[in-house]
């Protein structure tokens, strides 16, 4: 067994998960580079070490590989004797000329060393391969330390490596590996040897260390558990806190604490934020979701200790309450509507304005949206509207920027706006990230919307837009959520015209260019959003183009149509039929087809399907039935084939030509309401 232990100073927490992952998988792959077997390797991690444990059989794995050489006329002469490059070839790979092979590749023949590499001790290789391992590490924020040039997430105080045992030696600068470890810092900070790699896991329990991220989730999650259900209460989820905890300790002891019970009068909101920000503390809530007056701390000592933990836990949180109640009170003696005034001494950008310009934009945007997704809501609308950014300058906010939204909602309330109004307020940053819940009501969702929109329009009229990874402004985020609440809240907005609306108040000389730009940049976030959702990624191409001028849950229809149409057993013949109109068809605009120069019954007959089905499918698309139009269309197949395959469309006569390809032109222009069919496979 393999076990390598960097200890360091404490390693914030938010780096540890991502850590732990790229540890086991960076060393499978050095494993792997020295062509060890290895099984069973796991990564942990507490704030003062990484790990990897891992079986290592003790030999290295031997085995042979082809060099190539110079062409077989380059390594010999006419004679058939070795010339210097052979020479050299062999010497490089300590053959004998005579072992050089010719191997076949291209149309040439060349000469091949077919080199064996023996297989060496693991003990031998693993000085090397730890080093390796240890700088391959990267972290979202690194340092340097006294006179060395290694950089790590915190500085390195010792490097443990054993070997079935055995010490690994290696030297990172002046830092020498060994065969010691350190258990708590507090509760047992002595250094000591680990002789054994296979009680390594328990010696460490027995020093208050445990090494386990998963053990200690148990031990924290049990432990809440229980001291919830001694005051008939029960924790509020909140994965992150849970996550966040579980690498800031090395030992987990849950303590219960309490708080007096005036403070549950501030908004559930706020308590809870104040509780998990810098005190870390979970809430705890009763059977019907009010929250109790009692909290738990996770501390990282014995349990013990746990009265004075609760004693210096009830008295900081206290005091933290005692603050947001100030600035609850103090902020509600403002009413919104004169906040929003305040908002013109407040910077939006350097380019763009103030938050009340910002304000205005959105108000201007959301009345247009709301005359299309709720017109009977249009006033209730404007005034959430104008009341949206008012919170940011609130005392709370200022200090909790993460209740934006919500504390709007409070304060709202609280002035007796009405209950949507008040809701839409927290709704409107939402969703928060891919996959998040859409806003519930219109309000909501309006506001959300035409916030996103002035947000793209605004940074991509400036043209800063997203590249590469770099996306300062989430616009990527806000361009899925867009989507997001289109397709859920099933709007019919044209995302041409919406986009539009929103570059609106910036009177620019050339809109539809970054109307354009932005087009695309839906287009881009389209195929990943709708592959999410299992639909392949030929039927997703085939209906991008609809993006910009129809309904987000018109395409998702579309999309649903054509997955259960690839069922029918027509559909292959159909999808032949229809590439062969795309095949031939202009892609120029044409006239309508005259039918008095029709010459065929085959171009009479198709001529009189297409007028019979096109009013059917407009109609079904209009009532958002896709797979019939989808249906109806494809009862034209025989129609087409009978056409092609007994008319010459190509006909020397020009006029004769373009009237046939004009009636070509009519099916694709048709077809491409619903989907673009050449994009199907």
């Amino acid at each position: 067994m393999l076990i390598l232990e960097v200890g360091t100073e404490e390693i914030p927490a938010r780096f540890l998960p991502d850590t732990i992952q790229r540890l086991r998988e960076n060393g499978e792959k050095l494993f792997g580079e020295y062509r060890l077997s290895f099984k069973n390797i796991r990564a942990y991690a507490t704030p003062r070490r990484l790990t990897l444990v891992a079986e290592i059989d003790p030999m290295q794995r031997a085995t042979e590989k082809e060099v190539w050489g110079p062409p077989v006329q380059a390594a010999y002469d006419q004679t058939g004797n070795p010339t210097k490059a052979a020479e050299a070839f062999a010497r490089a790979h300590n053959l004998d000329i005579r072992n050089l092979q010719r191997r076949e590749k291209g149309k040439g023949l060349y000469v091949v060393a077919v080199v064996s590499e023996s297989s060496q001790p693991v003990t031998t290789l693993l000085p090397y391969i730890l080093p390796k391992l240890i700088t391959s590490l990267s972290f979202p924020k690194s340092m340097r330390w006294g006179d060395g040039t290694l950089r790590f997430a915190r500085p390195i105080h010792w490097i443990l490596a054993l070997y079935k045992s055995e010490k690994v030696q290696f030297a990172l600068e002046d830092l020498k590996s060994g065969s010691t470890t350190r258990g708590h810092r507090f509760l047992s900070p002595a250094t000591f040897e680990v002789k054994d790699g296979r009680a390594y896991v328990n010696l460490l329990r027995n020093n208050f260390v445990i090494l386990d991220p998963e053990e200690r989730r148990k031990m924290i999650i049990d432990g809440i558990g229980k001291l919830a259900t001694s005051i008939s209460a029960s924790l509020v989820d909140d994965d992150e806190l849970l996550q966040h905890v579980v690498f800031l300790i090395e030992y987990p002891s849950p303590v219960l604490g309490s708080f007096p019970q005036e403070y549950l009068s501030l908004p559930r909101e706020l308590l809870i934020t104040v509780m998990r920000g810098h005190q870390k503390y979970f809430a705890l809530q009763e059977a019907g979701g009010s929250l109790t007056n009692f909290f738990v701390t996770v501390s990282n000592t014995r349990s013990d200790n746990a009265p004075m933990i609760r004693r210096g836990a009830e008295k900081v949180i206290k005091a933290r309450f005692e603050d947001a109640r100030f600035y609850y009170d103090q902020d509600r003696k403002t009413p919104s509507m004169v906040r929003l005034e305040g908002l013109r001494k407040v910077i939006y950008h350097d380019r763009l304005g103030t938050l009340y310009e910002k304000t205005q934009r959105l108000t201007a945007l959301a009345g247009y949206l709301a005359s299309r997704c709720a017109p009977a809501k249009a006033h209730d609308v404007h005034t959430a509207a104008l009341l949206s950014k008012t919170d940011l300058i609130t005392g709370v906010v200022r200090e909790f920027p993460e209740l934006q939204g919500i504390m709007g909602m409070y304060y709202a309330r609280a002035e007796g706006y009405g209950e949507e109004i008040a809701q839409g307020l927290a709704e409107h940053y939402m969703p928060a990230y891919s996959g998040a819940k859409v806003p519930e009501t219109d309000i909501g969702a309006i506001l959300s919307l035409a916030d996103k929109l002035d947000n793209l329009a605004s940074f991509f009229m400036l043209g800063q837009t997203p590249s590469g990874t770099e996306d300062p402004f989430a616009l990527r985020r806000q361009a899925i959520g867009i989507t997001s609440i289109l397709r859920e809240r099933r709007y019919d907005v044209d995302l041409t015209e919406a986009l539009t609306r929103a570059l609106d108040p910036f009177s620019l000389k050339d809109p539809e260019t970054v109307v354009t730009d932005l087009v695309r940049f839906f287009e881009q976030r389209f195929e990943p959003y709708f592959a999410g959702m299992g639909f392949t990624a030929d039927s997703i191409a085939s209906v991008v183009h609809l993006l910009k001028d129809r309904p987000m849950h018109s395409l998702e229809g579309r999309l649903a149509a054509l997955r259960d149409f690839r069922d029918h057993a027509d559909y292959p013949q159909f999808l032949l039929a229809i590439k062969r109109v795309n095949n031939i068809s202009p892609r120029e605009e044409m006239p309508l087809p005259d039918p008095v120069m029709y010459e065929h019954n085959e171009e009479r007959g198709l001529h009189s399907e297409v007028e019979r089905v096109h009013p059917e499918v407009e109609r079904l698309l209009r009532e958002g039935k896709y797979l019939d139009a989808l249906t109806a269309l494809a009862s034209v197949r025989e129609a087409i084939n009978s056409f092609f395959d007994k008319v010459l469309v190509m006909d020397k006569r020009e006029e004769v030509k373009r009237n046939r390809l004009a009636l070509i032109k009519t099916i694709q222009v048709l077809s491409h309401q619903i989907a673009d069919f050449a994009k199907l496979s």
